[in-house]
């Protein structure tokens, strides 16, 4: 079915709409059963309830059941690849026919958009936190892939980098209630309360880390400051349960002072219905990880190293979803504001994401995946052909010692053009 379509509502046509506009009216009652779409094949108005291509769109029960899905993409520390991977797991999902939304929710340095060739986004999450907008559909954007759609975070905002919790669920709730299949919300980089918040509200929780030790580290502390969220959380108004698990205080993220499970064991000596109470939080928790950027197949092994680490002393059941090798295209994908999986759809990093996606997040057996990794990679390799590349103009200013910021630059070349100068749309 054609993804713009003509519709009638009442004698009164509308559109080209895309076809989460028109759930969207479908969801608000606008559009029915009764209503007509705009038929080119037959060159008439056939009555909706006619249509078997709209089935979907009256489904309420995929729409907002359980096979919708509201996965966050975090990160313990920043340069990890992390928005890249968001925007690539978008459109790995939308080209398998998913109706997907990305959603920037790095308040204090959102940048989604650039990764998606998105310039100067026409609303952000800032027209909806003044209020220029209602709803989050009414900031909701449109993008080159068919099936895919994005809310663009505010960059540098002073006010909404900290949202209060209540606020931070009610923006869960209403991302939930997004006509969407998937919506998949890109967390800033770092252990705040905000990020970890977010990380603890959603159906897929995803840490994404790279093979150096430092970012293995964060990604580590990461998932244990999450456990202790969400322990802290489940049992804030039972004191004496954080005391059994030395967890001093609510208002701070403390550490564990020892191994979860020796926590436990002390649990069942106060109390076994207290343990119990404790594992069902723990079983609750699994986290999915994904080690970008790997260089070496020996690297390949340090996702399987926190997975034994996160059982044997949290006590939690890390699930390893895979690994994307490094590509050098992602440097140049970033600079022509090009999303990366389209750079080269059949690259190796490519295929590794389809295999996340297909045998983890949407859990084919091997044969099904197989021919839906080709379809992906089919359907991305038709869009890349027509997506526009956005590739930054070199700049007309040449760099000089006379300029203004020559001693403080670091990008100094003396008598050839300037590298930042072509920014400039970006920071206007």
């Amino acid at each position: 079915m054609e993804s713009n379509l003509m519709v009638r509502i009442k004698e009164r046509q509308y559109g080209p709409l895309s076809k989460p506009d028109l759930r969207t009216l479908v969801r608000k009652g606008k559009f029915t059963l009764n209503d007509y779409v705009w038929m080119d094949d037959e060159e008439d108005w056939i009555k909706a309830e006619n249509l078997k291509q709209i089935e979907k769109l009256f489904n309420t029960e995929n729409t907002n059941g359980a096979d919708k899905k509201v996965i966050a993409i975090a990160s313990g520390k920043g340069g990890v690849g992390k928005t890249v991977l968001s925007a690539s797991l978008g459109i790995g999902l939308a080209a398998m026919g998913r109706e997907v939304i990305l959603v920037d929710a790095d308040f204090g340095g959102a940048n989604l958009h650039t990764c998606m060739g998105i310039i100067e986004p026409q609303y952000t999450f800032l027209d909806y936190y003044t209020m220029n907008r209602e709803t989050l559909e009414d900031i909701i954007l449109d993008s080159p892939i068919e099936n895919l759609k994005m809310i663009s975070g505010a960059c540098g905002t002073l006010g909404m980098a900290n949202p209060k919790y209540f606020q931070k669920q009610r923006l869960i709730k209403e991302l939930r209630n997004l006509p969407a299949d998937d919506i998949i919300i890109d967390l800033g980089a770092g252990t705040t309360y905000n990020v970890i918040d977010f990380f603890l509200s959603v159906d897929e929780k995803i840490v994404v880390t790279t093979p150096e030790p430092t970012a293995l580290q964060e990604a580590f502390d990461f998932i244990k400051l999450s456990l202790l969220r969400k322990i802290q959380r489940t049992f804030k108004n039972e004191p004496e349960i954080l005391s059994i698990l030395e967890i001093d205080g609510f208002s701070t993220l403390f550490q564990f002072n020892s191994p979860v499970e020796e926590m436990l064991i002390k649990a069942k000596e106060s109390s076994v219905e207290i343990a119990e109470r404790i594992e069902d939080v723990l079983s609750d928790f699994k986290p999915r990880l994904i080690l970008n950027m790997v260089m070496e197949p020996d690297e390949i092994k340090e996702g399987m190293a926190i997975k034994t680490a996160a059982a044997e002393l949290l006590s939690v059941d890390l699930q390893y979803t895979g690994y994307v090798e490094y590509d050098e295209n992602m440097r140049k994908s970033i600079k022509e504001f090009r999303p990366f999986i389209l750079q080269n759809p059949n690259s190796a990093a490519a295929k590794s994401i389809a295999k996340i996606i297909t045998l983890k997040l949407l859990n084919k057996h091997k044969a099904d995946a197989f021919f839906k990794k080709w379809q992906m990679r089919k359907t991305m390799t038709s869009q890349a052909k027509n997506y526009l590349t956005e590739t930054g103009k070199e700049s007309e200013t040449i760099c000089s010692v006379k300029c203004f910021y020559w001693d403080d630059c670091e990008f100094q070349n003396g008598g050839m053009p300037c590298r930042i100068r072509h920014l400039e749309p970006i920071f206007k």
